[in-house]
């Protein structure tokens, strides 16, 4: 039977069992100064739906606008503890166009997207050996450029079309109609990467995800950062 004065002898090496594996975060994280920047290149998604954004009532739709397009992002931060750290980024989604596929009256006949921001995180690295595993949370101001062009409906006999008259509509004229929204919006964001250090540099691969206009663009690139102090 174990008895409670060899229980008490176990006592200090149970301790150093239960703080030794928190000692290296704590000795790691007297380094307060691990200041970063980057550059990554990668694809992007862009993703917006056109309600509202077109004021239209000529029954033209885009439905979702959905478009991949080369991407390119910089970014600085800071990892100031040994599982925490911050991080500002300036993304550019690039532009995507579309042209639907079917024409006539009331149709939108081409659009084209763009897509870019900055973004502000809070980045938890997880406690993985030889390679940094990390999530990213915070928010993103993110602003949509778009450009639709297509075809009014019918056009009442004697009414002013958006660019034509027609005194004796019948049948009714196509008349072109072009629209536009630039918008901004401030939305939730999130993220996450792996990254392999090479002294002061690193190599990092990475997702992060958006919203806008009711969608959700998103983001994947290949980069690298420069740790300065």
């Amino acid at each position: 039977m174990v008895t409670r004065k060899f229980l008490f002898r176990l006592l200090p090496s149970i301790a150093a069992l239960v703080i030794a594996p928190l000692a290296v975060p704590a000795h790691a994280s007297t380094n307060l100064l691990n200041f970063y920047v980057g550059a990554s290149l990668g694809h992007a998604s862009l993703r917006a739906k056109d309600s509202g954004l077109i004021a239209s009532t000529y029954r033209g739709s885009l439905g979702s606008f959905d478009r991949g397009d080369f991407a390119y992002q910089v970014m600085a931060g800071v990892r100031g503890l040994y599982l925490l750290g911050a991080e500002i980024d300036y993304f550019n989604l690039g532009n995507g166009c579309v042209s639907p596929s079917w024409s006539g009256l009331g149709a939108i006949t081409g659009a084209r997207m763009s897509q870019k921001g900055e973004a502000a995180f809070a980045v938890l690295y997880l406690p993985v050996p030889v390679i940094n595993l990390y999530l990213k949370a915070g928010i993103a101001r993110l602003t949509t450029d778009l450009n639709a062009s297509g075809n009014t409906g019918a056009c009442p006999a004697g009414s002013e079309c958006p660019l034509i008259v027609c005194p004796t509509c019948s049948p009714p004229i196509p008349s072109p109609f072009h629209g536009a929204l630039n918008t901004s919006e401030t939305t939730f964001a999130t993220g996450a990467g792996v990254q392999w250090k090479l002294g002061n540099w690193a190599v990092r691969g990475e997702y992060e995800r958006f919203d806008a206009l009711g969608e959700h663009p998103d983001l994947v690139t290949v980069g690298v950062i420069w740790t300065i102090l």
